[in-house]
């Protein structure tokens, strides 16, 4: 199971969804307020995005003698880390559009986590295709 480069990728994916807690994707600073630094446990929907996509990745280790389901939530997981990349960008977007409440509104290092997810667990199911592939031929070797 660790010997596998898989499994290394989907640790760091999930690894990636824990830094989302903490590193914030972006800030803004309120009309006479301090600014604000986001991270993903600020919204219901990203919360429940990262906690699916730490889930997909800690399963799909464990799964590691069914490759088809783990290339499968692999596969999900990306599709999982794109929807909350898409989210923190429109979360941040919107508050750039709100020029009368808000003085400025960037995005933070931590928008870089859900792209590094999603690179990991292209990298982990280019992995498992590779074992499935070598799996099969040695089938047609026996």
């Amino acid at each position: 199971m660790i010997q596998r480069i898989q499994t290394v990728y989907l640790f760091l994916a999930a690894l990636c969804g824990v830094l989302s807690w903490i590193i914030p994707f972006g800030k803004a600073t309120w009309i006479n307020q301090p600014a604000m630094a986001y991270v993903a446990n600020d919204s219901f929907f990203l919360t429940l995005l990262m906690i699916l996509a730490i889930l997909l990745a800690i399963i799909a280790i464990f799964l590691f003698k069914n490759r088809r389901l783990q290339l499968r939530l692999s596969l999900l997981g990306l599709v999982v880390s794109a929807a909350a990349l898409v989210l923190e960008y429109r979360t941040i977007h919107g508050y750039q559009q709100q020029v009368t409440l808000v003085q400025r509104a960037y995005y933070w290092i931590g928008i870089a986590l859900p792209v590094l997810m999603m690179l990991f667990f292209i990298l982990a199911a280019r992995g498992i295709r590779r074992d499935e592939k070598l799996v099969r031929s040695l089938d047609r070797l026996r």
